[in-house]
């Protein structure tokens, strides 16, 4: 370092090479050249000062507008994003009167109707009904165009906007509808076939037609509380909401609710120990079966996104409580309400007794049964009610020994109660059922009994009645009189055979006690083997009686009217002798068969023994089978008449009882044989019969007379001569076609197309 006076110089070393540019031209290489020239000593003094600055870093004008505008760029964005999200936060853009608080953006403007309508007919929607609503607002349903339906709930609030009255939508809820297993599920409580598959839950949902307003709310909310509705099979259903009218307006969806009566919900003071609180009230009664649900409304938890709630009073256990407590819960949930509060009422008694209350909650469970218990005991109390009426509500009321004695009275048929028990046996079983878990009394098993007759049929009531150890004797009248169902088979003839039993003991499987036997009269068991129900003939075993009371029986069969039956009985030339016989008892097997004890003269017997064939049995009058009409031989075509000829001349050919050519045998038939037109088939068109006596074809002792039947074209149909099905005569009946015949000791009835 050099010193010259006060000066002090700094000399640097000079670089080898300067670093290169970035530009392969720039500004750094053109100054090293211009300084070329320069004294060395004064081109290290003054080389700092003449470096050129970078045009680059210098600040402009332009720079400036740039930097300058990003704030006012960013102020008009943030003032788009405000509008575009509500326009009506900027006063001066928005309608004199829009509440800054409802949502408006650029997709939500106010709208005229006609808009709205244009708008919504192209989705083949449109309003429907609307309801103004105190604080302004008005609610619209949207339909479906073509069903009706109702797919939204839509809240608009009515604005000026450039002084024209439209409509600003404030909020909107889509309605999807109602389970239809949700709103038949009270019906389906009782029900004793499997549940369709199509109403299983979440299966099918049924549509919402109509809103209305649930008047008289509590007054402790301000919002306002509609109902949308629905009906199907005599059902009302629906959907619940409430529109919280504060600052922050919000259409909150609540319960979905379903009435049997067709009712909407209503306000009203269910809980008698809550004067100070009102509640919505659904009411799902069933005829005799009372039933409410109670929902009370509550402020919702603080973290809920909805503001209120419907919390339902329910039967559920509260935990630590006394037995006579759980006692009334279960009593409870099957319908047996004044049994339930009489339970609740041994726990009341007994906190009273120390010092203590109940609880809010078993408070309200109390006052949910006391409110059916009432219902259940005016009906009980009600003088007005028929016979079965009375048993039934006595029965729900639980009045089991009441309810038994109407039952026993002998001042009526029991048609009444039997009609009710076949309505209401699945209501009467439950309460049975659990009545038995506290009891055994006699009375309730006997309505068990009944339920079991009504349901299940005679033989099963009984079984279940011993399995219950209740004594016969307390149950064998009561069944017999109620066993009342109808029985689609309505006898009007019976047919069958006869067999003699004796003068002593007629035995003890008879259903109903036979009278003392009287001087010179015998036993006979009749065997029924054809019934005629309606119009046709039925062959046995009748299966539909298997399981019926003998009084009922006794009764359908027409024994109670005419006990007479006529025997007919046959000797070796078809000449008939008849008798009579009085029906006493009567017994029917597990299978259908049916059999009558008779009372006869004893002379009877030997007679019934010297018959062809068993002697033939009949009730409801004397056995008049129809006639055909006779044929002119001459009338039938040549070809029919050789092909009868040659068919009859074989079948006795056939038995070895011809003894003369054909030619012959041709003029004797048409000459002594008469011929019949009968429908023998039920098809309509006529068949040809021909009955031979033992005078014209003997074939020995055997039943007579012989049956041939052709068809209309001369073809063998049917012939007894071989024995194996013997022909009795045409059946008495609408339905034609049906033959009395003789096969294997049995008459039968038979169809020549069961043959075909």
């Amino acid at each position: 370092m050099l010193v010259y006076g006060n000066r002090t110089r700094l000399t640097m070393p000079r670089m080898e090479s300067l670093p290169k540019s970035s530009k392969p031209f720039g500004d750094l290489v053109k100054t090293d050249r211009e300084l070329q020239g320069v004294d060395p000593s004064i081109s290290e003094l003054i080389a700092p000062e003449l470096v050129e600055v970078d045009p680059r870093d210098r600040l402009t004008w332009s720079n400036l507008g740039i930097v300058l505008s990003i704030p006012i760029v960013g102020g008009f964005v943030v003032f788009g994003l405000v509008y575009l999200y509500n326009p009506s936060a900027i006063s001066w853009l928005a309608s004199s009167n829009a509440p800054v608080f409802y949502s408006r953006s650029l997709w939500n403007v106010p709208k005229s109707i006609s808009q709205i309508q244009s708008e919504l007919g192209r989705s083949q929607l449109k309003l429907g009904e609307n309801f103004n609503l105190k604080t302004g607002e008005t609610l619209y349903t949207v339909l479906e165009t073509e069903t009706q339906n109702i797919r939204e709930i839509r809240l608009y609030q009515s604005i000026r906007d450039r002084d024209v009255e439209k409509l600003l939508l404030v909020s909107t809820t889509t309605v999807a509808g109602i389970d239809e297993y949700f709103a038949r599920s009270p019906l389906l409580k009782y029900i004793t076939y499997p549940i369709p598959e199509r109403l299983q839950s979440s299966r099918n949902r049924l549509p919402l037609k109509k809103l209305s307003l649930l008047n008289d709310p509590p007054s402790q909310f301000n919002g306002i509380w509609f109902t949308t509705s629905g009906n199907v099979d005599g059902i009302t259903y629906g959907q619940i909401y409430y529109f919280a009218t504060d600052k922050r307006s919000q259409l909150v969806e609540l319960d979905a609710w379903t009435s049997a009566t067709g009712e909407l919900p209503k306000w009203r003071k269910a809980l008698s120990s809550n004067t100070n609180s009102i509640q919505l009230v659904i009411n799902q009664t069933q005829a005799f079966e009372p039933s409410f649900l109670i929902f009370q409304p509550e402020e919702a938890i603080a973290n809920s996104i909805n503001q209120i709630q419907l919390r339902q009073v329910n039967l559920n256990e509260a935990k630590n409580q006394p037995k006579a407590y759980q006692d009334a819960l279960v009593m409870a949930s099957v319908g047996l309400w004044s049994p339930a509060l009489g339970k609740f009422n041994l726990m009341v008694d007994q906190l009273r007794s120390q010092g203590k209350t109940l609880s809010p909650f078993l408070q309200e469970q109390y006052d949910l049964i006391a409110l059916h218990a009432k219902i259940t005991s005016e009906q009980a109390q009600n003088p007005n009610s028929s016979l079965g009426e009375k048993a039934l509500t006595n029965i729900v009321d639980g009045r089991w020994t009441e309810a038994l004695a109407i039952a026993n009275d002998p001042a009526y048929k029991g048609d009444k109660i039997a009609e009710m028990l076949a309505k209401y046996h699945p209501h009467i079983w439950q309460r049975v059922m659990t009545m038995l878990t506290f009891t055994g009394a006699t009375e309730i098993k006997l309505w068990g009994g009944l339920v079991v007759l009504q349901r299940d049929g005679l033989r099963r009531s009984e079984h279940w009645l011993r399995s219950q150890k209740v004594d016969p004797k307390d149950s064998n009248q009561l069944l017999q009189r109620l066993d009342l169902a109808p029985i689609s088979l309505k006898p009007q003839q019976l047919l069958g055979t006869v067999a003699y039993i004796g003068k002593g003991n007629a035995g003890s499987d008879w259903f109903l006690p036979p009278p003392k036997l009287e001087a010179g009269q015998a036993w006979y068991e009749v065997s029924v083997n054809l019934i005629k129900g309606g119009d046709k003939w039925l062959n046995d075993p009748f299966s539909e009686l298997s399981d019926r009371s003998s009084i009922l029986l006794w009764k359908t069969l027409g024994l109670s009217l005419n006990n007479t039956l006529g025997v007919v009985m046959y000797d070796g030339y078809g000449k008939s002798q008849t008798a009579t016989l009085t029906a006493q008892s009567l017994w029917v097997g597990d299978d259908g068969r049916l059999k009558i004890l008779a009372t006869g003269e004893a002379s009877l017997a030997p007679l019934l023994t010297k018959s062809m064939i068993p002697p033939l049995v009949t009730s409801g009058g004397t056995f008049a089978p129809p006639r055909g009409t006779p044929v002119d031989w001459r009338n039938l075509p040549p070809r029919a008449i050789e092909r009868l000829i040659r068919t009859m001349y074989s079948e006795l050919q056939r038995n070895g009882q011809v003894s003369m050519g054909i030619e012959d045998f041709s003029v004797l038939v048409q000459q002594q044989w008469t011929l019949s037109e009968v429908n023998l088939d039920g098809f309509g068109k006529p068949e040809y019969l021909l009955l031979l006596d033992r005078a014209q074809v003997d074939l020995g002792d055997r039943h007579y007379p012989l049956a041939i039947a052709f068809s209309s074209d001369g073809s063998l149909l049917f012939s007894d001569m071989n024995g194996g099905r013997i022909w009795i005569d045409v059946l008495p009946s609408a339905t034609e076609g049906q033959i009395l015949t003789l096969r294997n000791g049995r008459y039968e009835m038979w169809n020549f197309r069961a043959m075909l």
